[in-house]
């Protein structure tokens, strides 16, 4: 498997995307005040990666309801210094990259559907 053919594959890309945040709030539960909301996040961006992979369009919806989620939070994040300035900035700048890619497939996957319908109805029409 190459890398070009990750990224020109914006379903694996995604769960790529959407595991590597989930690992990241994983490691963020040993360093926050508030760790069940990163564990559970954490959970919830692996769940949502492995939907991802299976297939259709649930996956792609929970991811990027997760990274809308973690961007309007953004702001609120307590910062305590340079180095949490940059790990938050870059799960910030994941985020949404993240969700960008979740919409991209979300997109191709109403594309598709509906060619799909339309190639339907005019086959039955046809026939």
């Amino acid at each position: 498997m190459q890398l070009s053919s990750i990224v020109s594959d914006r379903r694996r890309l995604l769960v790529g995307l959407a595991a590597l945040l989930g690992l990241a709030e994983f490691a963020d539960v040993f360093a926050i005040s508030f760790w069940e909301a990163a564990a559970v996040f954490s959970a919830l961006f692996l769940a949502a990666a492995f939907w991802t992979r299976r297939g259709g369009i649930g996956g792609p919806i929970l991811v990027a309801i997760l990274c809308v989620f973690e961007l309007q939070s953004y702001p609120t994040w307590d910062r305590n210094g340079v180095a949490d300035w940059t790990t938050q900035s870059a799960f910030a700048v994941g985020s949404a990259v993240c969700l960008i890619v979740a919409l991209a497939v979300l997109k191709r996957s109403v594309v598709k559907r509906r060619t799909a319908k339309r190639a339907r109805v005019v086959t039955q029409q046809s026939g």
